[in-house]
C-alpha cells in the first residue's frame, strides 16, 4: 500500500507540552510508552474508527532536558488540552505547521531531528525474517536510506542513543525498542515525499513516540 503525497494545504498541528515534573501521571507515562500512548490518544475524539492514531496521523516525541521534559504532539487534528490529566503540563503551546509544509521546496537547506528505531531483517531458516535493531554505522546507513526516501539529502548527521522505549502489547507481551536520535542538516530533494514523511512519520514504533520528523529552516 502506498501513501498518497501530502499537499501543502494539509492541516497539521503541533502541541508542545511542558510537563509537570511533580506529576505522578507524568512519571508513570515516561516509564511506560503504552501508558503515554493512551494519554496522547485521549486528547482526540473517540469516534475515529479502529485505527485512531492513523486517522489523525498522530506522532509524538519526548524531549528530555536537565530542566525537565517536553512532550511534542503532532497531528492533523488539534489536541483537546482539557482532556489532559490534572496537573500534567505546566504550559501548552500550539503551532500551525501548514505554513511549514508550504515552505518546503526543492533545494531548501533544513535542520531536522527524529527519534527512530533503526532495524534490519535477518534470515531465519524456515521462518519469516527476523527484525533486529542496529547501531553505529549500520544505524547511520539505515537513516541515510530513510532520509533519501523522505526527500532529504543529508549533509550532516549526528546519531545520539536515547533510552530504550518500553511498552506492553496486550496483557503479557513486553516490548523494548532501541531508540536513536538523528539530527543534522539536509537539502530538500523531493518536497512531496518530505511532506508525506513529516505527516505520516518514519520507521517502526510510531505508536510509542518514535518516527516524528521535525524540521526547521537552517540558519548558519
Amino acid at each position: 500500500m502506498t501513501t498518497a503525497p501530502v499537499q501543502p494545504t494539509t492541516a497539521l498541528h503541533l502541541a508542545q507540552l511542558t510537563l509537570e515534573a511533580r506529576s505522578r501521571d507524568v512519571h508513570r507515562d515516561l516509564k511506560d510508552a503504552t501508558r503515554l500512548h493512551h494519554t496522547v490518544q485521549a486528547l482526540f475524539p473517540d469516534a475515529l474508527g479502529t485505527t485512531p492514531r492513523a486517522a489523525t496521523h498522530t506522532l509524538y516525541r519526548v524531549e528530555r532536558e536537565q530542566t525537565g521534559a517536553t512532550l511534542l504532539i503532532q497531528s492533523t487534528l488539534p489536541i483537546n488540552r482539557n482532556a489532559l490529566p490534572a496537573g500534567y503540563a505546566r504550559q501548552v503551546d500550539h503551532r500551525d505547521l501548514a505554513p511549514l509544509l508550504h515552505w518546503i521546496t526543492e533545494g531548501r537547506l533544513v535542520r531536522y531531528r527524529i527519534d527512530a528505531n533503526p532495524i534490519k531483517t535477518v534470515p531465519v531458516p524456515g521462518q519469516r525474517g527476523k527484525r533486529v535493531p542496529v547501531a553505529g554505522d549500520e544505524a547511520l546507513a539505515w537513516w541515510q536510506r530513510q532520509a533519501a526516501k523522505a526527500g532529504l539529502a543529508s549533509q550532516l548527521v549526528l546519531d545520539l542513543p536515547q533510552p530504550d522505549v518500553l511498552a506492553t502489547r496486550g496483557e503479557a507481551k513486553r516490548i523494548r525498542l532501541r531508540a536513536i536520535r538523528f539530527e543534522g542538516v539536509a537539502t530538500v530533494t523531493d518536497p512531496d515525499a518530505l511532506r508525506t514523511a513529516i505527516t505520516s512519520g518514519i520507521g517502526q514504533g510510531r505508536a510509542y513516540g518514535l518516527g516524528l520528523l521535525s524540521l526547521a529552516p537552517y540558519r548558519p
